[in-house]
This record gives C-alpha cells, sequence and structure tokens, in this order.
C-alpha cells in the first residue's frame, strides 16, 4: 500500500478565524478578487469580515458574485478576465463547493486568459494559477482542502481537474457560518461529506492516512446525523455545527489521497439532467454502497463499523433518514442513453469489485424504476 500524502494548504478553522488570519492576507498581496454566490456570503456574515480584514490591511478587491451551482467554464473564465485586468494578486473563493471551485479554476483563467476549453481541463497552463484563499461557508465539499474543481462544461457536464497547483494556499472554516443554513441544505451538504469519507474509505487508492481521515470524519459526522434524524436540524447547537465542519474538512483531506468511487460518479446525471443537488444525488448511492463493499470488501467493511460502534443497518438508516428525499423514475431508454458515461470512468474503476456499465445500470434500475 502507498503511503503517501501532499497538501499545500495551511488550515485554521474555529469562531473568529478569519480576523485572526489578517497578516495572512496581506503576505499574498494588494489586490484580490473575491468570488461568492450570490447572497449566502453576505447572509452568513462571511463577506462583511473578509472585507474588515481587507480594509484593516489596506488590500483593494473586487467581488465576483456570479458564481452559481455548479459553475461553468463560462462564469470562471469570466471571472479570470476581471481577475486579471484589475492585476489581482490572489484569489479569495466565498461559500461552499460551488464557489470554492469557482475560485480554483477562475485562478487558472486569471493567468492564462487564452486557455482553451480543452486544454483547461486537459491542464496544459503554460502560467502557474493564482494563490487560493478558500473560506468554507457549509460542512459538505471539503474543497478547502483538495486540489480539485469540479466545473459544468460546456455541453452542461460536469467535469474535474486536479493539480496541486490549486490547493489553495490557507483554508479558514468558521464554524459560526454554516448557522444560517437552511434545513435542506444542512442535510444536503452534510450528506456529501458522508459520500467523500464513505467513498474514500472504500476505494482501490485509499492509503493509511486517507482511511484514518475518513473514519475520524465518520465518527464525527454520525451523532451529528443522530441528531438529525431525531430532531431536525433546528437541533442543532454551535457544537454539532462545528463537528460537522470538521467531518467535512476530514472527507476533503481523505479523497485528496483517494478522489471518489462510484456514488460520485452516478450522482452527477442527477444534478445535470434533473436539478439534484449535487449532495443529495451522491448520497443517494450510499446505502446501495455500503452493501456493496460488504461482499466486495468484507475485511476493511467490518473494521470501518466495529470503529463506528454502529451496525451497518443503522448507518444505511440514518443516511436514508438524513438525505433529502425526491422522486424520479427512469426508463430503459433513460438507461440506456446512460451507459456512455461509465465507460472508462475512473470513480468507478476505483470501486473495489467489478463495477462497470451493467453493474450500475442494475443499481439504477433497482432505484429508479
Amino acid at each position: 500500500m502507498d503511503h503517501t500524502f501532499f497538501m499545500n494548504t495551511k488550515i485554521n478553522i474555529g469562531k473568529g478565524c478569519v480576523k485572526e488570519s489578517s497578516a495572512l492576507f496581506s503576505a499574498l498581496g494588494r489586490r484580490c478578487l473575491i468570488v461568492t454566490g450570490s447572497s449566502s456570503a453576505k447572509k452568513c456574515g462571511a463577506l462583511d469580515d473578509i472585507i474588515s480584514v481587507l480594509e484593516k490591511e489596506g488590500i483593494t478587491y473586487k467581488i465576483f458574485d456570479k458564481i452559481t451551482q455548479n459553475p461553468t467554464v463560462l462564469s470562471c473564465r469570466e471571472g479570470g478576465i476581471l481577475a486579471s485586468s484589475f492585476n489581482a494578486d490572489f484569489i479569495i473563493g466565498i461559500g461552499g463547493g460551488s464557489p470554492l471551485d469557482g475560485a480554483k479554476a477562475i485562478s487558472v483563467f486569471a493567468s492564462n486568459q487564452e486557455l482553451s476549453e480543452e486544454d483547461f481541463y486537459s491542464l496544459k497552463w503554460n502560467t502557474k494559477p493564482l494563490p487560493v484563499i478558500a473560506i468554507g461557508t457549509t460542512s459538505g465539499t471539503g474543497s478547502e482542502v483538495t486540489a480539485v474543481a469540479v466545473i459544468t462544461d460546456s455541453k452542461g457536464l460536469k467535469k474535474s481537474i486536479r493539480h496541486d497547483s490549486i490547493y489553495p494556499v490557507l483554508a479558514l472554516g468558521d464554524p459560526s457560518y454554516t448557522m444560517t443554513l437552511s434545513d435542506d441544505f444542512t442535510r444536503c451538504t452534510a450528506s456529501d461529506a458522508m459520500a467523500h469519507c464513505m467513498e474514500s474509505y472504500f476505494n482501490k487508492t485509499a492509503n493509511e492516512f486517507s482511511r484514518t481521515f475518513a473514519v475520524r470524519g465518520m465518527k464525527l459526522l454520525m451523532p451529528v446525523f443522530e441528531t438529525i434524524a431525531s430532531y431536525g436540524t433546528e437541533g442543532l447547537d454551535y457544537k454539532d455545527r462545528e463537528e460537522l465542519y470538521l467531518g467535512s474538512i476530514f472527507g476533503g483531506l481523505a479523497i485528496s489521497v483517494t478522489g471518489t468511487a462510484f456514488p460520485h460518479a452516478l450522482g452527477y446525471f442527477l444534478t445535470e439532467n434533473y436539478g439534484i443537488p449535487h449532495g443529495t444525488a451522491c448520497a443517494k448511492y450510499l446505502p446501495a454502497f455500503i452493501l456493496h463493499n460488504q461482499k466486495n470488501a468484507p475485511t476493511i467493511y467490518a473494521e470501518l463499523f466495529e470503529e463506528l460502534v454502529r451496525t451497518p443497518d443503522e448507518v444505511r438508516t440514518l443516511i436514508e433518514d438524513i438525505t433529502p428525499s425526491f422522486e424520479l423514475t427512469l426508463n430503459e431508454k433513460d438507461l440506456s442513453n446512460l451507459m456512455p458515461r461509465w465507460e472508462n470512468n475512473k470513480s468507478l474503476k476505483k470501486s473495489f469489485g467489478n463495477v462497470d456499465g451493467e453493474y450500475v445500470t442494475e443499481i439504477l434500475r433497482a432505484l429508479f424504476k
């Protein structure tokens, strides 16, 4: 087993961590582009905190708030052109996975404005991306601590890039920013964090580092999932929110080593074609993923549930209870049209067992017929 781990990110998590880290901002330069969605960074207070830090440090900034859910290559290119024309020294991403992934892609386009879409995804970059500071405001993505960005291409397909140069140089996470999240958004992002941990743990590329991160993440998430299942997200206090956030960071650290497995691969089309939120889409497959690994990875399967001090049935039921529900029916033509997606899919290949197009079609048929 390979025992390698690399990350080029300084992490600071805790209440007030943004203002405490103001000197680290000025070390990156005097001009920056802030990348956000349309409203969440304002609503949770993160944007105000960032602006106060930038003003304190004498850093000039512009705000690019055109990042939507599932950011597109087109919007990231637009943000990159703005950052370049503003002579930004660095990028600040504020939000969940979409703004943070968007900030990473914008950092690439800011340094490589003429980059074609094909070369962007092929990692054929002539100039190093601008440094990125990632400010997390949800408990799910883990993008704060990964060298991955998932960006929707011009055909509407979600595709990832992975390169060490887009690791954020600084990841700041104040769990109080997550206190304003809605019930559905809290459940959806928490489900994504659990998917990261599970898919990394049951992954052919896993090592001692990634499995340690994954198990720690699940141990932090499970008690909070139980609170949500019993009382809803209104029953969560700051400590619960902090544990959800830390769980998502451990999930991010885990997939920074391994990437994901088949639940993420099967989740993407649900988001692209049917608008199902990312975390909900991926978590839909976790109960089947657990059963799959009982057969295909029995030793580490037994070890995991001994660590979690819960039975597989309890964990499957808990995931189903907290994941937002949705209705969808796929016919045989739909299933046939999806088959090309499963050819040479990296996440399928990282799953234990023989996970091919026929296998995942059976999973889809069982869930959505």
